[in-house]
């Protein structure tokens, strides 16, 4: 498991990030304004790509991961 508290709490905002995106997307689209809905999809886009980063494992995960095996055993 990832040790990495403040990359789950950023990958939580990330995600209502895009929600709120989505939300603002939908109001665009209802009331036929084209920039609010343009405005809406990027910021979804940068959610879920927030999102992605912070839940990837990186390298210095995987050392530690390791690092933790090793001690246990």
């Amino acid at each position: 498991m990832v040790h990495g508290e403040l990359r789950i709490v950023v990958a939580v905002l990330a995600t209502f990030v895009a929600l709120f995106g989505l939300g603002y997307a939908i109001d665009g689209l209802l009331f036929d304004e084209n920039n609010v809905v343009l405005s809406g999809m990027v910021t979804v886009a940068l959610g879920i790509v927030a999102f992605v980063v912070m839940l990837t494992l990186h390298p210095k995960d995987l050392e530690h991961l390791d690092q933790h095996r090793h001690r246990e055993s």
